[in-house]
């Protein structure tokens, strides 16, 4: 456990809504009943842990509360890990460390704010809240902890020698933080000039405070905006026997450098302010078609007057659910998702789908998820359609006896429309297959053998080499066509053809024309590729994302794809180039000029 992550995200999670006043307590073993009826005194609601029902930001208003005992852990263990990761706890605390926990909140006024468009209007919302995480550990961290907390506070240029006993005390077996802080002080270094003069007005408080003893951690806080104190926050206090700090003086300097540390909790207090913010989530830069089409989109939409975030994953998908997290917690009103994995993205949509963002898959399926809104794409099947007529009409399959050998090199496993790509083009070329008249040296057929993880030259490379070798090199045996899914793995192909292969050369396709690729096709090493215009789609994705943000009227034109339920959707039609036509499609459309090609 590394001790200054542990306490600063204790703190982030005490101030989730970024909205709070504290009070303390002891820190003391989890006693679910007296937890239980402390809870139900104050009229929450309860939600099972582990169950299918689960509390939302609506919840809040209301109030609720969560806990799992010993028995509960032990039952449902694995619900750890998700309560965890909903409170960015995940990588801080294994499910295993965790005995027992209690979850506990309350904010009224959150519905107010969310309606909230004029700065101006500021002053008439009226929040009020109140915040408890209880936790009880396998060990005591109890010294990690209190050094974690100095060390956080050192970061963030706060010396604890210069905080009173009442706010920073060490204690045998742990010790406490308490900040108080005037809410308008605090919160005007986090707004734009916009909304300074607005939030200058405000009137209330916010505090925290973070309790350890031994293994047993208590955090608890709450917020008053435009009233005197917390009604919630007393409430908290009474109900958990913890006391209100008000003997702890303002402290505005150390809560506010607290606030600047962890930043992304104030994304719940400014998100709903009319925000007119776009996510744009990409896989990789590694692919050119991903480099045009998040630059275009976010282009397209700062042209029409919105904010956009525009981030890349590297092809991890880790990586991709915390950017995506990130663009939720900082406010974006849509998502639109070109996803990495298509089925591995059902949790964090769900935190979109609770927090009322919309979701546009752009280009490939997210599945496993009914929260997707719309999905814009090209017709994928007609892509591998296209391929395989292509392959056809060269060897001219249905005037000619053959026979011809053929091998195949299709996408991603991992992208739900790579099998689409391969679908298509197979039900054009499996009945030459079957009658002999293509003959696939190699065997490999079916989708699991020729698929390339990650849409990876160099994997494609190595496969098809080893191909060359086994197959086509002793006897030399000419290979007719190598059907590719798209340009990254055609290159591969044509690098390894290059280095190994002696024989006649193959009709090659691809898909995105690449410049490698279209230089390819000039040269005679690549037949065609399939042009999917993603100009077009990327200007339409930001025109959707528009009318979302304006509450228009939502383009689509298809509800062909089914994710549980019939999406809406929008598709462009795809084209192909080659010899005879890339100048029209490419060059003369502007898509390149002829020097990027030379």
């Amino acid at each position: 456990m590394r001790k200054t992550k542990v306490i600063s995200v204790l703190l982030a999670v005490a101030m989730l809504t970024g909205l709070f006043t504290g009070c303390s307590g002891k820190a003391s073993v989890i006693d679910t009943d007296r937890f239980v009826k402390a809870c139900d005194k104050m009229g929450l609601s309860d939600y099972e842990f582990g169950g299918d029902d689960s509390p939302d930001e609506g919840d809040l208003e209301d109030g609720f509360y969560i806990y799992a005992d010993e028995d509960a852990v032990e039952d449902d263990g694995v619900f750890i890990d998700q309560y965890l990761a909903t409170f960015g706890l995940q990588d801080v605390f294994d499910s295993s460390n965790v005995e027992s926990f209690a979850i506990a909140a309350k904010f009224a006024g959150l519905e107010d704010l969310e309606d909230l468009e004029d700065p101006d209007d500021l002053e008439s919302i009226k929040l009020d809240g109140a915040f408890a995480l209880q936790m009880t550990l396998d060990d005591d961290y109890s010294e990690d902890i209190m050094e974690g907390l100095e060390d956080l506070l050192e970061d963030i240029d706060i010396s604890t020698k210069k905080l009173s006993d009442k706010e920073f005390s060490v204690t045998k077996n742990g010790g406490y933080l308490r900040l108080h802080a005037d809410a308008a002080k605090v919160l005007k270094d986090f707004f734009d000039d916009d909304m300074r003069s607005a939030v200058k007005k405000l009137t209330g408080d916010i505090a925290l405070s973070v309790e350890v003893n031994g293994n047993n951690i208590l955090v608890l806080a709450g917020g008053a905006l435009n009233a005197k104190s917390s009604s919630e926050l007393k409430k908290f206090a009474k109900a958990f026997g913890a006391v209100n700090p008000a003997g702890v003086s303002t402290n505005d300097k150390a809560f506010g450098a607290l606030l600047e540390f962890i930043n992304p909790g104030m994304s719940s207090f400014t998100s709903g302010m009319g925000s007119k913010k776009v996510g744009i989530s990409m896989p990789t830069k590694d692919l050119q078609r991903w480099n045009q089409d998040g630059d275009l989109i976010k282009k397209t939409l700062e042209a029409a007057g919105y904010e956009a975030d525009l981030q890349y994953a590297n092809n991890k998908v880790d990586v991709q659910i915390s950017q995506i997290e990130d663009m939720i917690n900082t406010g974006c009103k849509v998502l639109i998702i070109a996803a990495i994995e298509g089925n591995s993205l059902g949790t964090v949509l769900e935190k979109a789908n609770k927090s009322g963002v919309t979701v546009i898959a752009y280009d490939r399926p997210i599945m496993d998820s009914d929260c997707v809104d719309y999905y814009i794409s090209f017709d994928n099947y007609l892509v591998g359609q296209i391929q395989g007529e292509y392959v056809r009409n060269a060897l001219s399959l249905d005037s000619t006896s053959g026979p011809y050998y053929i091998e195949f090199t299709a996408g991603d496993p991992g992208d739900n429309f790579a099998a689409f790509f391969y679908n298509g083009a197979m039900d054009v070329l499996r009945p030459y297959i079957d009658s002999g008249k293509l003959i696939v040296a190699s065997g490999q057929t079916d989708f699991d053998s020729v698929a390339t993880p990650k849409w990876s030259t160099e994997t494609a490379q190595a496969r098809a080499e080893n191909i060359i070798y086994s197959c086509y090199m002793y006897p030399t045996v000419n290979i007719d066509a190598w059907l590719c899914s798209n340009d990254s793995t055609a290159w591969g192909v044509v690098n390894a053809l290059d280095s190994t292969y002696t024989g006649s050369w193959p009709v090659i396709t691809g898909m995105d024309c690449d410049i490698v690729n279209v230089k390819y096709i000039i040269g005679g090493k690549q037949a065609m590729s399939v042009f999917k215009d993603t100009r077009t789609l990327a200007v339409q994705a930001a025109r959707m994302a528009g009318q979302i943000l304006e509450g228009d009227n939502v383009a689509v034109n298809s509800s062909s794809y089914n994710n549980s339920i019939d999406i809406p959707t929008f598709l462009c039609e795809p084209v192909f180039a080659d010899i005879n036509n890339y100048k029209a499609i490419l060059i003369d459309s502007g898509y390149y000029t002829e020097a990027e090609l030379t």
